[in-house]
C-alpha cells in the first residue's frame, strides 16, 4: 500500500472512530480500494466508508494526477454520485471526515 493512501486511511479509521463514539447507533464499513480501481484502468486509490442501513457511501480518493487533492464523493452503494468536492491533503483531518460523515449519514 503506497504511502499516501496509508496514511490517509488511518486518518479515516480514526475519525470512523470518533463518528461511531458521538453515534453510536449508525454502523459503518470502512474499506480500501488499493487495486481495485487500477484493475479497472483508473490511477487512482480509494477509501470507502459505507452506511449500508441508510444506503450511503462516500468515497475517498487518491487521483495520482493529482497528488496534492484528495476528491470525496456522497452516494449510494449502487455508485451514484450525488456530490464531489475536493480537498488539500495535507489539510485534511479526522474533524474534517467526521463532519463530512455527519452531513451524509445523519438526516
Amino acid at each position: 500500500m503506497k504511502s499516501k493512501l496509508q496514511n490517509l486511511s488511518e486518518i479515516v479509521a480514526r475519525a470512523n472512530d470518533m463518528f461511531y463514539s458521538k453515534f453510536n447507533n449508525i454502523d459503518t464499513l470502512m474499506g480500501i480500494m488499493d487495486k481495485t480501481l487500477r484493475n479497472q484502468g483508473m490511477r487512482a486509490d480509494a477509501i470507502t466508508i459505507d452506511c449500508i442501513a441508510l444506503d450511503k457511501k462516500i468515497v475517498i480518493l487518491l487521483h495520482d494526477d493529482k497528488p496534492d487533492v484528495v476528491e470525496i464523493a456522497l452516494g449510494n452503494k449502487e455508485g451514484d454520485i450525488y456530490s464531489s468536492l475536493e480537498y488539500e491533503l495535507a489539510k485534511l483531518s479526522e474533524a474534517d471526515i467526521v463532519e463530512i460523515m455527519k452531513t451524509n449519514f445523519i438526516s
